[in-house]
């Protein structure tokens, strides 16, 4: 068996994405004309001296911080994403713009917290303001959010008609035939308008 540059790339990604330890065997499935003892050692040299390498664990192998570059990555490593977190940017991404309001309507539970903290991580931003008998902030999902997702653009998500679900019509304000296939959620009701004019951030 020869030790071939792709055969390195392979082992490497595959490593880098799974979240748990890779076996030698998983990498041997994926790769069976390859020496995986041979590419691992290749990898443990590659990385020598970096600030991270692979290291053995479980029975398999796993990328790791080095101990003497732990603490500093810790303070820039961000916490994975709540439920709540991810409800709330999967509506904005595919109903935004969004007010407070809308938002928490869809969730049928208080948004506030979970909104600060999309913005703070640069999920979200505020987006274009609602006209009405008040002026009501709304949000839309941020370029990060597609860097995340590794997303094009918002054209790579669903349509209103493909992501609507039936329990969700009761939200709509306006009637179901005013409603474009690709259009956001609709709220013209003036005290949606003032309620969402209240929240601490519009």
């Amino acid at each position: 068996m020869t030790l071939a540059p792709e055969h390195l790339r392979m082992a490497e990604a595959i490593i880098f994405v799974s979240k748990v330890p890779v076996t030698p065997r998983a990498l041997r499935l994926q790769m069976p004309d390859a020496d995986v003892d041979a590419v691992l050692a290749e990898l443990r040299q590659v990385y020598e001296g970096r600030g991270f390498g692979i290291a053995e664990t479980g029975g398999g192998w796993v990328f790791r911080t080095r101990p003497e570059c732990s603490r500093l990555a810790a303070e820039f490593k961000e916490a994975p994403l709540s439920p709540q977190a991810i409800e709330t940017l999967a509506a904005i991404a595919l109903w935004g713009p969004l007010t407070f309001a809308e938002i928490e309507r869809i969730r049928e539970r208080d948004a506030r917290a979970v909104v600060i903290t999309l913005a703070d991580r640069r999920l979200i931003r505020a987006g274009p303001r609602r006209e009405g008998r008040v002026t009501a902030m709304t949000w839309v999902v941020d370029t990060r959010f597609f860097e995340m997702f590794d997303l094009p653009g918002l054209a790579a998500l669903p349509t209103w008609a493909e992501a609507r679900r039936p329990e969700l019509a009761d939200l709509s304000i306006r009637p179901e035939a005013d409603v474009g296939a690709d259009a956001p959620l609709p709220v013209d009701d003036p005290e949606v308008a003032v309620e969402a004019e209240d929240e601490p951030l519009a």
